[in-house]
């Protein structure tokens, strides 16, 4: 908080700034740090007209303005780009960016960014991604993030040529395919990593996961070491 000193030297400073021709650089950095000249700099930049990433900037960083930066993003241009970061940062936005998103077609890569960090909005985009052909990593994203269609997404992850990370990761996440999945790692071959995994997060699993667990030929060798 400005004293009303500092207050003076900032008017000053602001007029002697407008006589230099600030640029759109010049008021970010205004709004951005500078509370007490944020409304001024803020109209200056309007003046001049703000590009997409100043917009972006003040939507990631200056929470007063996000919902009036929001609303002129997507005035300049409906990109899935400027719609997802309006969907993530800009709440009162949030629904109606959303259908326009929708409407317009989101990739998968939307859809896993929504997921993440809206949510409000997870099941949906969860749904969505199902339905548009999801590739191995975006079920591993769904199962993580999305409760109610965990099992959904893990059908579909068995049924497309899982790795070993994606078979642990159903074995861990849904017991309702964790026996057909630890078949499936069982006959691909779980590595000493795949093993480690289940013990330590799978109770039921544990036992018989250690009695496939190899010891490395450093780890033999000390044992070895430790009787002779």
């Amino acid at each position: 908080m400005a004293t009303k000193k500092e207050e003076e030297q900032l008017k000053s400073l602001w007029i002697e700034l407008l006589e230099q021709e600030p640029n759109n650089d010049d008021l970010c950095y205004i709004i951005r740090y500078i509370d007490f000249l944020r409304k001024e700099a803020w109209q200056k930049l309007l003046e001049q007209g703000p590009n997409n990433e100043d917009l972006r900037n003040i939507i990631w960083y200056v929470e007063p303005l996000r919902k009036e930066a929001g609303q002129k993003l997507l005035e300049q241009g409906l990109t899935n780009g400027n719609l997802c970061i309006v969907i993530q940062y800009v709440e009162p936005l949030r629904k109606e960016t959303w259908q326009k998103l929708l409407k317009q077609g989101p990739t998968n890569g939307d859809l896993r960014n929504i997921i993440w960090y809206v949510e409000s909005l997870r099941e949906e985009a969860g749904k969505k991604l199902l339905e548009q052909g999801p590739n191995n990593g975006d079920l591993r994203n769904i199962i993580w993030y999305v409760e109610s269609l965990r099992e959904e997404a893990g059908k579909k992850l068995l049924e497309q040529k899982p790795t070993n990370r994606d078979l642990y990761i159903i074995i861990k996440y849904i017991e309702s395919l964790r026996k057909e999945a630890w078949q499936k790692l069982l006959k691909q071959g779980p590595t000493n990593e795949d093993l480690y995994y289940i013990i330590r997060y799978v109770e039921s699993l544990k036992k018989e996961a250690e009695t496939l667990f190899k010891r490395t030929k450093k780890e033999i060798i000390e044992e070895i070491s430790k009787i002779t």
